[in-house]
């Protein structure tokens, strides 16, 4: 419902008043003079009316819910000749948040999808039709559990449908039905998401793009890879690789997460440094916008790919590195979340496969020691830096302990864990971790560098040990400790994790002011024995980007609202008190959205509502997320 204020002076003054105004609210505003025009009759308020939905329709797009008569209209002060202000509580009118309007799917819904997707055994999920001539549909439970909870086990909807298109038409046709009837989309790539992005907060349709897996082509001259938004990372960089090209992205969770949603959150990844986020290696993109319409920036249509298909011009592109035509609006859709459009085709571009690869893995004593280290780096590795990572004792604690597959020597437990753990070092709490690697086109100019890198760290008394990388195997198990920390302190208990950007000489503060405050008030508030929480700190050094995980009590399991709203307000508050950033990589989903009102300014806001406006009017896109009741 949305309360509409009149004192119009005449009829044609009410079909100019019509206005968006603040962030919830549609209020109309006299715009000629103060004067008021007595409403005599009923017939001036069916004339009202109809003026208001003429400009109504003008602005935001026909009407298409239940639109009460005249007679159904709850008046107030209305009375014969008062000029007395008149307040109408008009229904159907669009709510930019979107969450009064749109309704759950239905058996209806159902019958309609089975009747336009090309594979409705397989691309249908729904517990919505029990019976055994349900047309083949699953109704497993615990199949759409999967799709209704997140990665992290915090955040869980109550999908009834899940849908999984096998093509852009496909997409096209479930967004333009869903906005006709007012349905809500929560679009899904591989679930890894961490602030609950991809998981619906009602009963909205799941629209995962898994089925959406097609790798086009990598062109050999501009290095742009053309593939489906439902690709797997890992199946790209394997594609890339063996095609002596690199894909540009590198995070944890490669082997389940899609590109599609790598790009909607704007992941970044241990390579940001070097390649820099994805505004900058994604040169296309197709986009289904919620009215089903598609666009394309800088990439071939479909009609296009099977001309150059016909026409065996396989490695042609038809993206180019440099295109000033025009507005980039590929870029409203990087970070986006899902709220403007749905990604089904992207291009990227990838860098030539590098020939040498080193990395090394330091001890240092102190946090001073660490930015000495990372000052040396970028100095004498120069061009060929390609990582910096950080982790710091607790973290390693918890791998050592929770690491998956870290027991065997192959793997780091009693090997290469093991050497960094050993009685010699174990107990020094103050220690700091960095894994550093260099990607470059010459081997022995490379190891060289690498070389007397180290040389100078060891003289220095900078690190207190290092170890280095003698073969790819090697590399990869240095990698695999790093990727370890964040499945090995999930195991460890309920963890509340935090993803923020500081600055990068208070990286490691942040994380001790988070740990004192915390430890003092879980103290106060317990009579028990004293309270312990585990503070463990990683993430991409080079770039100030911070993993805060936080596990309150070791063994233990159980959510607590009340605590998480707790560690949040001291965690963030220990950020922005940095003018930090409290999402710097893991987007915003529904954990984070209702902290932009208070860190932007309201202009900004209403420029990003306007945004979502344009696109999604009727705010069926990812409902609930993203901005701040949205």
């Amino acid at each position: 419902i949305s309360y509409a204020c009149f004192r119009p002076v005449d009829m044609m003054t009410s079909s100019h008043v019509f206005r968006r105004y603040s962030q919830n609210t549609f209020r109309f505003k006299k715009i000629i003079n103060s004067s008021c025009f007595p409403i005599q009759n009923r017939s001036k308020i069916v004339e009202l009316r109809a003026a208001v939905f003429h400009c109504y329709e003008r602005s935001f797009g026909k009407i298409h819910a239940p639109v009460p008569s005249w007679h159904q209209w709850p008046l107030q002060q209305i009375q014969e000749g008062s000029p007395s202000l008149s307040i109408f509580a008009i229904r159907g009118i669009h709510n930019p948040s979107g969450k009064s309007s749109l309704r759950p799917p239905t058996i209806d819904d159902v019958q309609y999808f089975r009747s336009v997707l090309s594979r409705p055994e397989r691309s249908i999920l729904t517990n919505l039709m029990e019976t055994p001539d349900s047309g083949g549909y699953s109704e497993s439970g615990g199949e759409l559990q999967r799709y209704n909870q997140d990665w992290t086990n915090i955040y869980h909807g109550s999908s009834s449908l899940v849908l999984r298109p096998q093509n852009t038409g496909e997409v096209s046709s479930i967004l333009s039905y869903c906005r006709e009837n007012y349905i809500g989309i929560t679009p899904q790539g591989g679930n890894t998401g961490l602030c609950g992005g991809a998981t619906p907060i009602k009963n909205e349709i799941i629209l995962s793009l898994e089925d959406l897996n097609n790798i086009y082509h990598l062109d050999p001259c501009s290095g742009v890879l053309i593939c489906d938004a439902g690709c797997i990372l890992q199946n790209l960089h394997d594609y890339a690789n063996e095609r002596e090209f690199l894909l540009p992205l590198d995070i944890g969770s490669k082997g389940t997460c899609q590109i599609g949603g790598n790009i909607s959150t704007n992941a970044g990844g241990q390579y940001f440094f070097r390649f820099g986020s994805l505004h900058g290696t994604v040169v296309g993109m197709e986009v289904v916008l919620p009215n089903g319409e598609v666009l394309h920036f800088n990439i071939d249509s479909g009609i296009d790919a099977e001309i150059n298909a016909k026409q065996n011009n396989n490695n042609r592109s038809g993206s180019h590195r440099k295109d000033n035509t025009g507005y980039d609006l590929k870029h409203l859709f990087i970070g986006a979340e899902g709220t403007l459009g749905v990604v089904t085709k992207v291009a990227i571009a990838c860098p030539s496969l590098p020939i040498s690869r080193n990395s090394a893995l330091l001890i240092c004593n102190s946090y001073e020691k660490v930015l000495n280290v990372m000052k040396a780096a970028k100095e004498d590795l120069g061009e060929i830096l390609s990582a910096i990572e950080l982790m710091d004792w607790n973290t390693l604690q918890l791998v050592k302990t929770h690491g998956i597959n870290t027991s065997d020597d192959s793997n780091g437990g009693s090997g290469l864990l093991g050497e960094i753990l050993s009685a010699e070092t174990y107990g020094k709490s103050n220690q700091l971790y960095l894994l550093v690697e260099t990607q470059g086109s010459n081997l022995e100019h490379d190891n060289s560098k690498m070389d007397a890198f180290l040389t100078r760290l060891f003289e220095s008394s900078t690190i207190d040990n290092g170890f280095l990388s003698q073969d790819s195997k090697q590399i990869m198990e240095m990698w695999k400790i790093r990727e370890s920390c964040n499945p090995s302190v999930a195991r460890a208990g309920c963890v509340y994790k935090f993803d923020v950007s500081v600055p990068i000489e208070e990286y490691m503060d942040v994380a001790h002011e988070v740990n004192n405050k915390l430890k003092a008030e879980l103290n106060s508030r317990s009579e028990d024995d004293e309270i312990t929480p585990v503070v463990c700190v990683w993430g991409h050094l080079a770039d100030g980007n911070a993993h805060i995980n936080i596990v309150p009590k070791l063994g233990t399991f159980d959510k607590d609202k009340s605590l998480a709203k707790l560690i949040e307000s001291i965690v963030y508050a220990a950020v922005l008190s940095r003018k930090g950033s409290i999402s710097a990589e893991h987007g915003l989903g529904q954990s984070k959205n209702s902290y932009l009102s208070k860190i932007k300014t309201e202009s900004t806001l209403d420029m990003m509502y306007q945004v979502k406006k344009i696109f999604d009017p009727r705010g069926i896109m990812n409902p609930g997320k993203y901005l701040p009741r949205c």
